[in-house]
């Protein structure tokens, strides 16, 4: 199994712009000390180990706590766990170093997290991380050093010349193509030079490795000529048909990539640019982008490259062209975007004014649907905040969804709150229904007439859940994962 699992990954990436090389594998670039992370500590929740699950990197936000904050909001029998005191801190899985953006592979089979470079000043290391399919994430074995030439550097073999491996003192945004042996982790962020995509693979047998590097322009590409070549936003998405498409975002554009599978690998074709949905400032993390659950063909974007920063735009065709099918304005600046699994009927988007559930998403016009409260468009969650008052949720960082689709999340905070802890962010989930895109009807969530299995939750049943104490994400960065 170990020996597959190496020859696999040494395999699994191959990228190009327009026709198909294959670099030769080479080892990771020299790592830093090994980081082994810390065992969970137990939670304040009753949920220590439970189905649904949020994770929420420290940004560099953390002061003397390098790592994942860890939160338990859903029990084995699919309710919302127990309450938790104002005071209450959540569970960290520590690391080295501060820990930027983290990807994972759809069935959570990879994990790789970007972790800070004091020397540097950016995220330059990349690490394996274990144990996202239990919910109980280890960091394993050393950093690679993504500032560091690979050596020996590889070979475009189709060309028989050398390839020109890119580096990055920097890293902005990460996701992960495929899962198992053959993930590969896509990395992006301005600093890189050449500017391309770095991608990464043995994303199962610890450290990564350099596997290649995707170039934005050149003699070969689709696209010949690009309006920009500074990109610091990345995601990819593969359907349940099995096409995977890729979306880079830099300021002042947005690119269209397909992948297909290639003898030794991925192919990686840009094929289509927009010069309106750039995002105008740097961002970190998932770029204000989000796939269709269903189709590789459709997203969301938020913000335009002119900085209409409250414009969400569906865009369809992917990957042939990025066609804008569809845009409104929302209240306040757009912060992250998450479509609803398996469904992709509604999306959730998070703003400075609140939630905003957006329907029209699998059609051809987006629409704001009634929020969940008395507000007007976008929905404030009331909280009891860390020190014990209520406060209205108007900011929101970040929002996901559960992956039974039962309950929608959203780390965010209330103007002018200040806990003893440091960490001034709340993590909320609440009951979402998603045929009619608002909260079900409380009968839905009566007293049961047995215990559930798993970890035990009170009768009745909560409709409400919140962490406090939790790190807030630095400015224009958006984190948060949720399963």
């Amino acid at each position: 199994m170990f020996g597959f699992g190496l020859a696999a990954a040494s395999l699994a990436f191959a990228a190009c712009g327009g026709h198909s090389t294959t670099p030769t594998p080479v080892s990771s670039a020299t790592a830093a000390p090994t980081s082994t992370g810390s065992a969970p500590a137990s939670l304040s929740s009753p949920c220590a180990s439970s189905l649904g699950v949020a994770y929420e990197p420290d940004g560099g936000n953390g002061g003397s706590l390098n790592g994942i904050q860890v939160t338990h909001f859903e029990d084995n029998a699919e309710h919302l766990c127990a309450a938790v005191l104002p005071t209450s801190v959540p569970n960290v899985i520590r690391f080295v170093a501060p820990v930027g953006p983290i990807a994972f592979a759809l069935d959570q089979s990879d994990s790789v997290a970007l972790l800070y470079n004091a020397t540097l000043g950016g995220y330059s290391y990349a690490q394996d991380v274990f144990g996202a399919n239990l919910a109980q994430l280890v960091p394993a074995g050393s950093l690679y050093d993504l500032s560091a030439t690979p050596t020996p550097v590889p070979t475009n073999t189709a060309a028989s010349t050398a390839l020109t491996p890119a580096v990055t003192n920097d890293a902005t945004s990460i996701t992960i193509l495929d899962d198992s042996t053959l993930g590969v982790a896509l990395i992006v962020g301005p600093a890189t030079s050449p500017q391309s995509i770095i991608g990464l693979t043995s994303l199962t047998n610890a450290p990564p490795q350099f596997g290649s590097s995707v170039p934005f322009v050149g003699s070969t590409n689709t696209l010949t000529s690009l309006s920009s070549t500074s990109f610091g936003s990345i995601r990819s998405y593969t359907d349940t048909s099995g096409t995977s498409n890729v979306l880079v975002r830099g300021k002042t554009d947005l690119l269209a990539i397909g992948v297909t599978g290639a003898t030794t690998g991925y192919q990686f074709n840009i094929k289509s640019e927009d010069t309106n949905l750039g995002s105008n400032v740097d961002l970190r993390g998932y770029g204000r982008m989000a796939f269709s659950s269903i189709s590789s063909s459709r997203a969301l974007v938020g913000g335009t490259t002119a900085g209409a920063a409250g414009k969400l735009t569906l865009i369809t065709g992917l990957p042939n062209a990025i066609t804008e099918s569809s845009s409104i304005t929302v209240p306040g600046t757009i912060n992250s975007i998450e479509f609803t699994p398996n469904y992709g009927t509604f999306a959730a988007v998070g703003t400075t004014a609140g939630i905003v559930i957006v329907g029209g998403v699998n059609a051809s016009a987006l629409t704001i649907a009634t929020p969940f409260g008395p507000d007007i468009e976008a929905y404030t969650p009331s909280y009891t905040n860390c020190l014990g008052t209520t406060s209205k949720m108007t900011t929101i960082y970040s929002v996901g969804w559960s992956a039974d689709l039962k309950y929608l999340v959203a780390l965010g905070t209330s103007a002018g709150i200040v806990c003893p802890s440091g960490y001034n962010a709340t993590l909320v989930a609440i009951p979402f229904s998603p045929s009619s895109g608002s909260t079900p009807a409380p009968s839905s969530f009566a007293s049961p007439t047995a215990a559930p299995s798993g970890s035990p939750s009170p009768s009745p049943f909560p409709r409400f859940f919140q962490q406090n104490n939790v790190i807030a994400p630095p400015a224009n960065a958006d984190y948060l994962y949720v399963h």
